[in-house]
């Protein structure tokens, strides 16, 4: 394959021994690059702009992304301020967050930088205020503003470019179960469409507590998710980024202590798994779509 660079050069691939390459003409704006970005801080930019995007459906909020994978977010709820909202994402897993790309839905403004004690890679927001950029722009931190532009999902295989739409449509419906916060259902499917599959995502008072992505085994991702939320699961809301197959994993999120469950239907034992949650006494909020990522 011949490949040629466009306008924008980068650091590295994937690997830092690796050659990359860009095509086309990124759709963001650089304010300011302390150390030249790389394949990886673009591919996490979006992964988490996508996300801070997504959280606009609710009021808005940020996320922090490693790995192409959110590791904590939150959204703004009565009461909660920006800078409470963007420290409440980075603290959700401040062990991940550290080197993390953290995006908002709102402008950065100096309050805001002047909070920021974690070391980022990228941050990533609609604009940046002037005394913000001026104080950030002494760290090695890049300051990404996106452009109007569509998203896709796309990877090469085969020698080939395969591209597929990403789309995040409607509203979950309530099918049992005492009525919850529809914002706090949201924020969990709106999370999980940004983890990697399988994809458990447990969330508490706008504020993601275990995120469990990426495995073979959804028994497994929601093993990792109450593991991380530990006490903090007791009385949350968990969303599946698909159906479960078994009861399994929901058995797991149960005996957490989670109240409610969002999930996509479409298995074979459907009932089995509704049955198995209307038993153990949890609301259970059908998802109107599946969001894997690969």
């Amino acid at each position: 394959m011949c490949l040629e660079k466009a306008i924008l050069d980068l650091r590295y691939g994937e690997n830092p021994h690796e050659t990359a390459f860009v095509f086309g003409v990124p759709a963001f704006d650089v304010l300011h690059e302390g150390k030249q970005l790389s394949f990886n801080n673009i591919l996490d930019a979006e992964a988490a702009w996508i996300v801070a995007s997504n959280l606009n459906r609710i009021g808005g909020g940020a996320v922090v992304v490693k790995h192409q994978n959110p590791c904590g977010a939150a959204y703004l709820i009565p009461g909660r301020t920006r800078v409470d909202c963007v420290n409440l994402a980075i603290q959700a897993d401040a062990e991940s967050s550290y080197g993390g790309i953290l995006a908002t839905s709102f402008p950065i403004n100096r309050e805001i930088a002047e909070s920021l004690k974690t070391y980022l890679e990228v941050i990533v927001a609609p604009d940046f205020e002037d005394d913000a950029v001026q104080l950030l722009s002494k760290k090695k931190v890049r300051l990404i503003r996106p452009k109007d532009y569509t998203p896709y999902n796309a990877k090469l295989a085969f020698g080939s470019l395969i591209v597929s739409e990403r789309r995040f449509d409607g509203t979950p419906e309530l099918l049992f179960g005492e009525p919850q916060d529809i914002n706090e259902v949201m924020f969990s499917l709106i999370v999980a469409e940004g983890v990697k599959s399988n994809a458990i995502v447990i969330v508490k008072n706008g504020v993601t507590v275990g995120i469990g992505g990426g495995q073979p085994s959804r028994k497994r991702a929601a093993w990792i998710a109450v593991s991380l939320a530990g006490e903090k699961a007791k009385g949350a809301v968990a969303c599946s980024d698909a159906f479960f197959p078994f009861t399994d994993s929901l058995e797991i999120l149960v005996n957490a202590g989670v109240k409610c469950v969002v999930a996509p239907l479409g298995s074979i034992r459907d009932q089995e798994v509704l049955d198995y949650a209307q038993r153990a006494g949890i609301s259970f909020y059908k998802s109107p779509v599946r969001v894997f990522r690969h």
